[in-house]
């Protein structure tokens, strides 16, 4: 085990030289830490560094380690800490997505305490959740998915530190801690969303949910990103075209790869671009997937997998408005936000029809 620290406040000049000296000509002789984050964070704490070198060179540096709020419980037990950094160590060399460059990763078996230190992407366009997403960035993220799950179909097997997404166990306690115990505070606190069958689709989806889980995550494995939003995304132009920069890989597992469309989608798309605008980029992202070898796989099978990840993707908005430390106001618009996307995304492809 290398290098763990609890607080980003340690990472000093002898933990960065320690850890990340190798990649800079001369020696870090000042470092400056400086919190990063707002809301729903979260589930690590992140930090810049500013570092001073010897050679009068200034340079930033991401730091993250485990987050201090009550979220570091839930995150270890979904293994969030192990997933990113095995992500950094063994797949992001390789990944069709761009990532920032890691300059050191380190988690402790035991505890998951970790330590990661990336490039820091602060001149890049980080993309907002609030905000939402193009068109065209939409259609890049779902073609690099594509390009991601065609990567790595059927081959998930070759990663033993790999967890999947159908282990009845992480399932259940998505299920049972996350799902079912933030659905009353989330129609108290946010009941203005629940219009019409709203209420009741969403506790059907409770009530059913491992089985829902099991419709989702079914057919053939592939390693997913698993919190594919425009919150931990960076929106560049790469030739001329959108592209992005994919970050927050703490939830890197092996599942089907509709799952990480369908929650980019429901998280991220504002109203005005579901519809024909978001079945055209399903489509290219079923395209981009044959493209790159994947057979016996339809697009009718592909949109089945993709309404049935919409259902189970209500999770999310129901953890942050009622489940996790929504941290602060702009958490709690997250939340809001996420929960109206994702009932637009249900009902735009009438997902509650798949619903018993």
């Amino acid at each position: 085990m290398g290098t763990i620290i609890q607080r980003y406040e340690d990472f000093d000049v002898e933990v960065a030289n320690k850890t990340i000296g190798e990649h800079f000509e001369g020696e870090i002789t000042n470092v400056k830490i400086t919190g990063l984050g707002e809301g729903v964070g979260l589930m690590s704490s992140i930090a810049r560094g500013h570092l001073t070198l010897s050679t009068g060179e200034e340079r930033t540096v991401v730091v993250k380690c485990t987050a201090r709020t009550e979220n570091s419980e839930l995150s270890k037990g979904l293994n969030f800490y192990k997933n990113e950094v095995n992500f950094y160590l063994h797949l992001a060399k390789d990944c069709p997505i761009e990532v920032p460059k890691c300059l050191y990763a380190s988690v402790d078996p035991i505890t998951q305490d970790f330590l990661l230190v990336l490039d820091d992407l602060g001149n890049e366009t980080a993309g907002d959740q609030l905000v939402g997403i193009s068109e065209g960035h939409l259609r890049a993220a779902f073609m690099r998915a594509g390009q991601l799950h065609g990567l790595y179909w059927g081959r998930t097997s070759e990663f033993d530190w790999l967890n999947y997404q159908l282990d009845m166990r992480t399932t259940l306690f998505r299920r049972d801690n996350i799902f079912r115990p933030g659905i009353e505070p989330t129609l108290k606190n946010f009941g203005q969303h629940f219009t019409g069958n709203r209420e009741e689709v969403v506790r059907k989806i409770g009530d059913q949910y491992s089985d829902l889980f099991l419709q989702s995550m079914s057919g053939e494995q592939t390693i997913i990103h698993g919190d594919y939003r425009v919150d931990n995304s960076f929106l560049v132009e790469r030739e001329g075209s959108p592209d992005i920069i994919s970050v927050d890989w703490q939830n890197t597992t092996g599942g089907n790869g509709t799952h990480d469309i369908a929650y980019f989608s429901a998280q991220s798309c504002n109203a005005e671009i579901r519809g024909d605008t978001e079945l055209n980029c399903l489509r290219q992202y079923y395209e981009t997937l044959i493209d790159m070898g994947v057979k016996n796989y339809s697009f009718d099978h592909c949109l089945e997998h993709y309404r049935y990840n919409l259902l189970i993707l209500m999770i999310t908005p129901i953890a942050i408005c009622g489940t996790l430390d929504q941290g602060n106001e702009r958490g709690a618009q997250v939340g809001a936000t996420g929960l109206q996307r994702t009932f637009e995304a249900i009902e735009s492809l009438d997902c509650a029809q798949l619903l018993k």
